[in-house]
């Protein structure tokens, strides 16, 4: 099975920014918990369409959190974990359901949104932070999602 020919209207320039914003995204996810998620569409969606895009995302999600439950298995509480999937898996299908049922264009506007709120929590941690630094904005931002997740 060849897969090269799927990467033929795809430059080396394409991936070398995609390549670059999954680090990024890796650098971000690892410092706040999430993150890769809401970076990659923003690379991802111009180059394949929006619709592939929450597949892409959901299944670099599962590689993701796996190798942190290997990584921090001493530290999982399973039982809590079991009650937290029991209400979550029906919703995520429900969603994964709905999903399937928009277009590309209502997919776009999705995503679009999610950017949007991924670009103002961007806009208010950097107006509360006096000195503006890229670190500064990344900590206060690292910050706001533990204080979200309590």
């Amino acid at each position: 099975m060849n897969i090269l020919p799927g990467y033929a209207d795809v430059s080396v320039l394409q991936l070398a920014l995609v390549a670059g914003v999954a680090l990024f995204a890796s650098i971000v996810g690892g410092l706040s918990g999430y993150g890769a998620g809401a970076l990659m569409p923003l690379v991802l969606v111009p180059l394949v369409g929006a619709e592939p895009v929450v597949p892409i995302i959901a299944i670099s999600a599962l590689f993701n959190n796996s190798s942190r439950l290997a990584v921090f298995r001493s530290y999982a509480d399973f039982r809590r974990a079991g009650i937290v999937l029991a209400f979550s898996v029906p919703t995520c299908v429900l969603g994964a359901w709905g999903y399937t049922r928009l277009s590309n264009a209502g997919a776009a506007l999705v995503i679009a949104e999610a950017a949007a709120d991924l670009g103002e929590a961007v806009e208010r941690a950097a107006r509360s932070i006096d000195d503006g630094s890229a670190a500064a904005v990344l900590g206060r931002l690292v910050a706001e999602s533990n204080a979200g997740a309590d």
